[in-house]
């Protein structure tokens, strides 16, 4: 045993009876005392006043409107081209490569509680995915030089902001 495990392993223990006899109090019956050295709660008649009252957290806002948004229009969608628009997407719109940013096209393949997917393949074939958008993720999602935020999700559409990345 080295002095560490003899010195903190004392304290430790001396530091758990203390704990046992303080909630266990005096005239305890064998089972309360072993359930507080085990760190498991004991059975008692009534409630210690003691005890802090039970805490409700409340609910999280949610970040997206309650019911769904009109989906943008295709001559709304092909103005994202020029790589600064926000508009309202479901699972299959599909918004146009910006050229200027050498991003896109873009696939909506998922619209959902869990976030937004969404998928490019570039002329070259090269595919990017990006999956499980959501509001107030920390930042925008980047490809190349575009910039995608989802601005809120509603059931089976979301609003998303595309613009230059900085």
């Amino acid at each position: 045993m080295t002095t560490w495990e003899s010195s903190a392993g004392r304290a430790g223990i001396m530091c758990a009876l203390v704990l046992a006899a303080a909630l266990t109090g005096c005239g305890s019956d064998d089972e309360g005392a072993k359930a507080a050295a085990s760190g498991a709660p004991s059975r008692s008649a009534e409630p210690s006043s003691a005890s802090p009252a039970p805490t409700r957290s409340s609910p999280l806002p949610s970040p997206t409107p309650a019911k769904p948004m009109k989906p943008s229009t295709p001559a709304q969608l092909r103005a994202c081209a020029d790589g600064t628009c926000t508009v309202v997407v479901t699972k299959g719109t599909e918004i146009p490569r910006v050229d200027g940013l050498r991003a896109g096209p873009f696939t909506v393949t998922d619209v959902g509680a869990e976030g937004v997917d969404l998928t490019s393949v570039d002329a070259t074939g090269f595919t990017s995915n990006l999956l499980g958008q959501r509001p107030g993720q920390g930042g925008p999602s980047t490809v190349n030089e575009l910039s995608i935020a989802v601005v809120s999700i509603a059931g089976d559409t979301a609003e998303l902001r595309l613009f230059p990345a900085e």
